[in-house]
């Protein structure tokens, strides 16, 4: 039987926006975890999706703001010693001010990679923030002209961590040069906190 065809690289960057890539993947696995997701067309809360779910203490709405970032495999030596995936995309450091304190406000950050042969391109990398901690990992980022640079990244050898890198360059990782970030990955209990 023949290997299906896999697009390549420049027709898939072609085929459509990654941010609806991003929002497909996150509306299946909120879906999975029993809420109801539901779209948003007019984005000027920055709400991409409402998600609803009943308890048995009533109906329980979250706000969500997805983003999309592709992960590619590290380059340089001494990224490749310490990681092995990595993703970056530009942050404003006030991007969430409006909504800091809404306590049923969540970004979900979606991370891909082009799929293989053996692999899919998706590989349940979900990280589920509520929106006042990931205002402190934007300005944890790098600061780089007026925006911060967020990079996450997987640890080499570790599928399972994924740090922020804090710093542009370093030999291990430390408090310093990076933000444990690996909670949020499919953080999906963080959406029912303080629900009894």
């Amino acid at each position: 039987m023949a290997e299906p065809e896999l697009l390549a690289a420049d027709m898939r960057s072609k085929a459509g926006h990654y941010e609806v890539l991003g929002e497909t993947y996150a509306k299946f696995e909120f879906f999975e975890k029993g809420w109801n997701p539901y779209s948003r067309f007019l984005d000027v809360d920055k709400v991409d999706l409402i998600l609803r779910r009943r308890t048995a203490t009533g109906r329980h709405y979250r706000e969500i703001q997805v983003k999309f970032g592709k992960l590619y495999p590290v380059g340089p030596e001494w990224e490749r010693r310490l990681f092995d995936f990595t993703s970056w995309r530009f942050f404003k450091e006030d991007e969430f001010a409006a909504q800091i304190d809404q306590k049923d406000f969540f970004i979900a950050y979606v991370l891909s990679r082009d799929p293989t042969p053996d692999k899919p391109a998706y590989q349940g990398d979900i990280f589920i923030f509520p929106v006042r901690d990931f205002d402190r990992v934007i300005r944890c980022g790098i600061p780089s002209k007026g925006q911060r640079k967020i990079y996450l990244s997987r640890l080499y050898g570790e599928a399972e961590r994924w740090v922020l890198r804090r710093a542009t360059r370093f030999d291990e990782i430390t408090e310093d040069t990076c933000l444990d970030v690996t909670a949020y990955r499919r953080n999906f209990d963080a959406l029912l906190a303080g629900v009894s």
